[in-house]
């Protein structure tokens, strides 16, 4: 009786820590469930925001346009794209939160239209002029094609720089804000800073011709962010869409 007794307390046992084993991994997979559950929702909050950042940006630009009174204020408006959106840059949506910037792409020079001079120009101003004059000319061939790969291969974005042999990371994270992929070969005087000015080789403007509209949304309290890239040209008063990317941050 007593090794029966023994070996039904020892059967209980097991079937104890059996059950605790089940529950514990019940509990897991919830938790799991849950997390998984609570980022997909986080994803679609944040790029809903970020969507709506974009939507509300560029209404407002096309008020403006439609409303200004004339071709002066016009200009100066276009030339201020850092005030355009007022208290706009900044959006609520319940949980939701965006952060809109207006940049005027006519500041920058477009790596993929700019010739290997242009290049080196405006790298010379953050690198030594034989450094800036290698790393032109791997961009160039890279872009424009070569001997052995004649192809061209315009870059969809900046971070594309990093990918070229010959480029340094470190000096394309500080050319990122005198350079652009969207641009249509026209620079703006108005706001293009010395570098830009200075390697500038095709039309020059007094206004922008392309302003790129970028929103990042994510949810209050959450780690994940949604970045929109949109690229409008302005047409008169008028705003035509003729770029779109998006990102997770």
């Amino acid at each position: 009786m007593r090794e029966r007794r023994g070996a039904a307390l020892i059967l209980v046992l097991w079937l104890i820590v059996f059950l605790g084993a089940i529950s514990t991994e019940v509990v897991l997979a919830t938790r799991s469930t849950s997390r998984v559950a609570s980022n997909y929702r986080a994803l679609a909050v944040a790029r809903y925001a970020a969507e709506s950042g974009v939507t509300l940006a560029v209404a407002t630009l096309e008020d403006s346009l439609a409303t200004a009174i004339d071709a002066e204020t016009l200009r100066d408006y276009l030339n201020h794209l850092d005030r355009a959106l007022g208290t706009g840059d900044h959006l609520s949506l319940g949980d939701g939160r965006a952060d809109v910037a207006l940049i005027d792409v006519g500041s920058r020079l477009d790596v993929n239209t700019a010739g290997a001079e242009s290049l080196a120009a405006l790298l010379s101003f953050f690198t030594d002029p034989v450094e800036a004059r290698g790393v032109a000319a791997a961009i160039r061939a890279f872009v424009g094609g070569d001997v052995d790969d004649p192809g061209p291969r315009p870059l969809q974005s900046l971070d594309e720089l990093t990918l070229i042999r010959g480029v340094p990371p470190e000096l394309a994270e500080r050319v990122f804000e005198f350079l652009t992929v969207d641009g249509d070969g026209t620079i703006n005087r108005a706001t293009a800073p010395e570098p830009v000015l200075a390697a500038a080789g095709g039309e020059l403007r007094e206004e922008p011709s392309r302003i790129l509209v970028v929103s990042r949304g994510w949810q209050q309290g959450h780690a994940f962010t949604h970045e929109i890239q949109a690229v409008y040209a302005v047409v008169g008063r008028e705003l035509t869409l003729i770029r779109w990317r998006e990102r997770d941050l």
